[in-house]
């Protein structure tokens, strides 16, 4: 009787599962539109493999994921894949056919084409946009063209790409400006000193010798050879653009330059000056003694601020004390205002303790105090009054590096060649040097900081040293390794200065 029952059970199972699937075909043939449905859930699997993700229904209508890989066996099967010319990118050229396994592909040599998909969403990739405009938002980025996948890098937010909308205005980019561009992504400070007699000096030096001071005069004051005039500062990866005194000039125009600092920045001073007066000789003016270049042409003046710690050092008379307020900016400071180029600098005076006899911070006076926390203290001085004084829609700052003292085994004495071993290190306060770059990297306004250190520690050879007098006893022991000779070495910082300002803002320029 068990057996009988368990029998009876058995086929009731079995009917009753036959009855589910057949109401299940029923169902699905009342809707033509899933007629290959099953098929092609699965088939599926077979067509798409994916590399760290898995394929879904879902990524159909949504841009790859990173590293999505095409299996090939599409090419075995091209009935059976998805129309993707949609997805090709705006400005692929070639084919849109997938290529039979058999035949060589032009486009792709490996079985397996990864491609990188745009981060965006990308409309192109659902079927009911295909018509449509992109959104606004994707006019400018750009989508790899196929034939560049395989040694491609993920995109990133500055990456440039040609559109449909880009290709018209890339076409008009002059020449100059593409050559700018790729200026801009140059170090110009890291390079080399080339001997070149056909375009050093840049200037006649008689003709500014009326308001030459004696520290820069190392010609007037005798010295025989010119070789230190004929080096031109190169470039390792790119080509510095060439000084131009009236292109100066007319970036120049209608607008106020000073230039604060120490005596090295005053003999930087001395040859901007020059090189600006011998650009137009008949069309401006230096007063004597030079402090400040005026040219009515250009509406256009370049003056000289003294201000060698560029805080305050007060003498007081009574106690014959010399008292550096490191958290007072110089006095002199409300002449600088309203100027529209800035070139500071500081740093010489720091390194010679004779220079003062105590510091005062906050209305606490200390007889000694380390130079570095000091330096500090005056550089975030200096840094807090940018802060609050420059209106950087009409001022640019500019801040150049510190000037090094050549002294023992490399001093300047009798010196005719530049130092030409790179791994030259005088390491001239470079303590400070940190200091002064750390400063402006914390600043909120922007500082362009001339760094001129490195290029000029090559060049014993452009010093003073004896020639500044016509007097010169005990000759090694006298000669000046702090200033410089113009023409010189502060005509390259000159050049770099208007380099600098050509790089930042491109303009057609005139011989």
């Amino acid at each position: 009787m068990s057996a009988y029952s368990t029998i009876i059970q058995r086929w009731c199972l079995v009917i009753t599962f036959a009855s589910f699937m057949v109401i299940i075909f029923f169902f699905l043939n009342q809707n033509p539109s899933n007629t290959n449905y099953i098929s092609d859930l699965q088939s599926l699997p077979t067509l798409l493999t994916t590399s760290n993700h898995s394929a879904t229904i879902a990524n159909l209508q949504y841009p790859n994921p990173q590293n999505f890989t095409l299996n090939h066996e599409f090419q075995a099967a091209p009935s059976r894949i998805p129309n993707l010319s949609s997805c090709i990118p705006l400005n692929f050229t070639g084919s849109t056919n997938v290529e039979p396994e058999n035949e060589k592909s032009s486009q792709v040599s490996s079985p397996e084409l990864k491609i990188l998909a745009p981060r965006k969403f990308s409309h192109a990739l659902v079927p009911e946009l295909q018509n449509s405009k992109p959104p606004p938002e994707n006019v400018g980025q750009k989508v790899p063209v196929l034939s560049d996948l395989d040694n491609s890098k993920p995109l990133t937010a500055n990456d440039k790409v040609l559109t449909t909308d880009s290709r018209s205005s890339e076409s008009s980019t002059t020449e100059e400006e593409i050559a700018v561009e790729k200026e801009k992504k140059c170090d110009i400070f890291d390079g080399k000193w080339v001997y070149d007699p056909q375009t050093s000096p840049l200037y006649d030096p008689t003709i500014c010798d009326s308001f030459f001071s004696d520290t820069v005069s190392c010609r007037r004051h005798g010295r025989p050879d010119r070789e230190y005039e004929k080096w031109r500062w190169e470039a390792k990866d790119c080509k510095i653009p060439r000084f131009n005194g009236k292109d100066m000039l007319e970036r120049l125009r209608g607008k106020r330059v000073i230039l604060v600092g120490d005596s090295i920045n005053h003999g930087q001073w001395e040859s901007l000056a020059c090189l600006l007066h011998t650009s137009i000789p008949h069309q401006s003016r230096v007063p004597n003694p030079g402090w400040t270049f005026k040219s009515e042409e250009y509406d256009c003046t370049v003056e000289f601020h003294w201000s060698n710690f560029l805080v305050e050092l007060e003498e007081n008379q009574t106690m014959g004390e010399r008292i550096l307020k490191l958290d007072k900016i110089s006095p002199d400071a409300q002449k600088w205002i309203g100027a529209d180029v800035m070139v500071f600098n500081t740093g010489h005076w720091w390194v010679n303790r004779k220079r003062w006899d105590l510091f005062q911070y906050k209305n606490e006076v200390f007889k000694q105090m380390k130079l570095e926390t000091a330096f500090v203290m005056a550089m975030k001085t200096w840094a807090r009054w940018i802060e609050e004084n420059v209106d950087t829609s009409k001022t640019r700052v500019f801040f150049r590096g510190l000037s090094p003292v050549h002294s023992g085994k490399y001093g300047c004495y009798n010196a005719t060649m530049p130092i030409m071993n790179e791994s030259y290190k005088l390491k001239f306060a470079k303590s400070l040097k940190g200091i002064v770059e750390r400063t402006i990297a914390a600043m909120k306004t922007p500082v362009k900081y001339l760094n001129v250190t490195k290029l000029t520690e090559y060049r014993r050879d452009a010093h003073t040293s004896i020639y500044k007098t016509s007097r010169r006893r005990r000759p090694a022991k006298t000669a000046d390794c702090s200033h410089w000779c113009v023409p010189g070495v502060p005509d390259t910082w000159n050049h770099l200065l208007y380099a600098s300002m050509v790089l930042d803002s491109p303009r057609t320029t005139t011989s």
